[in-house]
């Protein structure tokens, strides 16, 4: 199994500084928190309003699409949380991909969690990461104020554990 990934990158600005990557350290699993948002629409409202905030990548049941170049920083941890610095000894936002869920609304949740889990997949194998140890929600890192993406996985019956088995068996397929 193989997905299409889509490079259609935002102007450099408030949600792409155009920084690099100091290296791929980790990954961070995000959901969208906008039921009914899809990847495209996502990429759009990042490149029209240019918040201080951003993420990688938006993954829905059709498309995966990259707004930022993943050896770039992309804002999608908040730098005054230290939990990414306990774990993984960085600031997410400087070595890690943050990837988006998107979900509800007319998506399919299976077509596009099976899409999000091979990309994931995917990006371990491309940069040499553990699914089982370098993959972290963003509820992880940041408890007191975000719930993604378990939130949306656990609608589903979906434990997190459960999610990163199924990351892990899609990427042993990509060996």
């Amino acid at each position: 199994m193989r997905f299409p990934i889509e490079r259609i990158y935002i102007s450099y600005g408030n949600s792409r500084p155009g920084s690099r990557l100091s290296k791929v350290r980790f990954i961070v699993a995000h959901d969208t928190g906008n039921p009914g948002s899809n990847a495209i629409g996502n990429r759009d409202y990042f490149q029209e309003t240019m918040p201080k905030s951003s993420a990688h990548t938006f993954v829905d049941d059709q498309r995966i699409i990259e707004m930022i170049p993943i050896d770039e920083v992309a804002y999608h941890v908040r730098y005054s949380v230290p939990t990414d610095n306990e774990l993984y000894g960085y600031n997410a936002n400087s070595a890690a991909i943050g990837v988006e869920l998107c979900y509800g609304g007319s998506i399919s949740f299976w077509d596009a969690y099976t899409r999000y889990a091979w990309y994931l997949a995917y990006l371990c194998q491309v940069y040499g990461l553990n699914p089982k140890t370098d993959i972290v929600s963003h509820k992880r890192l940041d408890p007191a104020r975000k719930i993604d993406p378990e939130n949306v996985l656990k609608q589903q019956g979906i434990p997190f554990k459960q999610f990163l088995n199924d990351v892990y068996r899609m990427y042993v397929s990509l060996r």
